[in-house]
């Protein structure tokens, strides 16, 4: 008895860890958790109000908050968009001023796309136990995991789920989360994007995902085939091969399909898209050929033909290209020298995932750069405490244009920068060149003409005075000085008259002078005379 329960315990045990692991951001809920989710929500509600610190308490906190001052050492909260917050435009200050920046994406950035997610009411999810109401799913982890190939009804419900998932990633268009990712690369700051999500709508942005394969693919169209093998293009890692991805997919690609037998991946086509809503998974037609071979040949024939399955990781299964993304994974932390780390539309549930960010955010803040997350949902202090900087409590698309608001000249593309050098580099050129010119025509006029004298002014009294004591003087002191020159214009004779009084004084002189041989007497008298009429004369 006693080597039962202790079997029976390992075995809960087992299924407990499971249930705390969940993939594609699904909460792995049984129905006990369920019940004790009622119990436990305002013990929850409680510890997360605690957590998230007070509107009052957050604006203390955030005035005044450098640059080099980001960093924190717990997880800090912040719950609106807010222009006036000091610490949103630092952080937004610091996203434009960084060179290179990683991304890691989760299911909440194609929510807005049209595409359901797989808790609420209207995903997925929900939709397929509506259709199979016989088959008891627990969560949504069941639709990821690697165990439901054994069950033939999980397998029907699976298929009818990947179809209806491929259809509406067919008829999505990306968002503005994907533009602005996009708007990195072409400014040149894109280190590299990690996305789980497996819906390939950055492919329609021009970027390149790392399960294209396109060396392979390239020859596959030459040779008319539509198969690519799965493993080939992964076998041996080059810095070459890994710099030309843009976006590396954590989960695998939905918009192929791959063999479970012999790995050649294939593109979906009309007839293997009808056998998967019909709940049937077709047979992979390069197996075919290999036993059509074997039957010519004379050889035995192969037990099974292999199925073909969305091209996708699932839960509980070896990662074929696991080796390749932590090659690459280690050239981007260790040459890459990320500043700026941001994670989107992801609860950071799956192990993998963790220890990615783990890594990166630890090479980001030696860089002296931040982490921040932006999701509507908690992802518990306690764990991401030194990890995590800040968590935007706000959509990634409302994130997104409240960036652009905020930083205007950060989302300008790469051919209007450039526009923008150009133009203040030519209007430098046009100053320095107008500066040498009035240099050369300065250094001409002093080699040309002499300086100039400087004038001088006399007072009244005889003393030199200042141009500017004569701009600046008295009003009154300038009518006196004009009305003594008006009284001694009015006094003074004329020029012509002055003339005629001057030959008079000659001739009375010659006449002085020629009876100056008369008597002495008479000579007396007669310059007595004279001087009378030469005082008259004057006066």
């Amino acid at each position: 008895m006693n080597k039962r329960v202790k079997v029976e315990n390992k075995r809960i045990k087992m299924l407990s860890q499971e249930q705390r692991s969940a993939s594609f951001d699904e909460e792995a809920m049984s129905a006990n958790q369920k019940r004790k989710s009622c119990s436990t929500k305002a013990k929850e509600g409680s510890a997360l109000s605690k957590s998230i610190p007070s509107k009052a308490t957050r604006s203390k906190s955030t005035n005044a908050v450098s640059l080099d001052q980001l960093q924190t050492e717990k997880l800090h909260h912040i719950l609106q968009l807010d222009a006036e917050d000091e610490t949103m435009s630092s952080i937004h200050k610091l996203l434009s001023k960084s060179r290179k920046v990683m991304v890691l994406t989760g299911a909440g950035i194609s929510c807005n796309a049209g595409i359901p997610d797989f808790r609420s009411s209207e995903g997925l999810y929900n939709l397929v136990k509506k259709e199979h109401p016989n088959i008891s799913l627990g969560s949504g982890k069941e639709m990821f995991d690697i165990s439901l190939f054994r069950d033939e009804m999980k397998i029907a419900v699976w298929a009818t789920f990947m179809e209806k998932l491929y259809s509406s990633c067919r008829l999505a268009t990306p968002t503005k989360t994907h533009k602005f990712i996009a708007h990195l690369k072409d400014r040149g700051k894109l280190l590299r994007c990690y996305t789980q999500n497996i819906d390939g709508l950055e492919e329609s942005l021009g970027l390149e995902l790392s399960s294209e394969q396109p060396t392979e693919i390239q020859e596959a169209n030459n040779n008319n085939s539509t198969t690519v093998s799965r493993s080939s293009s992964f076998s041996s890692f080059s810095n070459a091969k890994w710099k030309n991805f843009d976006v590396v997919q954590l989960h695998g690609d939905l918009n192929t399909l791959s063999c479970t037998r012999c790995f050649h991946v294939f593109n979906w086509s009309r007839s293997w898209t009808r056998s998967f809503r019909s709940g049937e998974l077709p047979t992979c037609p390069n197996c075919e050929e290999i036993k059509m071979r074997r039957v010519m040949q004379g050889k035995r024939l192969i037990d099974n033909n292999g199925i073909l399955r969305p091209n996708i990781v699932l839960y509980g299964e070896n990662h074929p290209s696991g080796d390749f993304i932590s090659q690459g994974l280690n050239v981007d932390i260790s040459r890459g020298r990320p500043d700026f780390f941001i994670i989107m539309g992801t609860s950071l549930k799956v192990d993998g995932v963790k220890k990615v960010v783990r890594q990166i955010s630890k090479q980001v803040h030696e860089r002296g750069g931040i982490v921040i997350l932006v999701n509507k949902s908690s992802v518990g202090e306690s764990s991401w405490n030194g990890y995590i900087d800040y968590q935007i409590w706000e959509d990634c698309d409302k994130w997104v244009s409240f960036v652009e608001q905020q930083q205007p000249d950060f989302f300008k593309s790469q051919k209007e920068v450039d526009k923008l050098r150009q133009l203040k580099r030519e209007a430098s050129e046009l100053r320095k060149k107008e500066l040498l010119e009035k240099k050369k025509l300065k250094e001409q006029k002093t080699l040309h003409t002499p300086p100039t004298t400087p004038t001088r002014s006399l007072s009244p009294n005889g003393k030199q005075v200042k141009k500017e004591d004569l701009s600046l003087s008295d009003p009154i002191k300038e009518e006196k000085r004009a009305t003594l020159h008006s009284l001694k214009r009015s006094l003074i004779s004329p020029v012509e008259h002055y003339s005629t009084h001057k030959k008079q004084k000659i001739v009375l002189k010659e006449s002085v002078v020629s009876e100056s041989e008369s008597d002495s007497d008479h000579a007396s008298v007669k310059t007595e005379s004279v001087f009378e009429m030469e005082t008259k004369i004057t006066t």
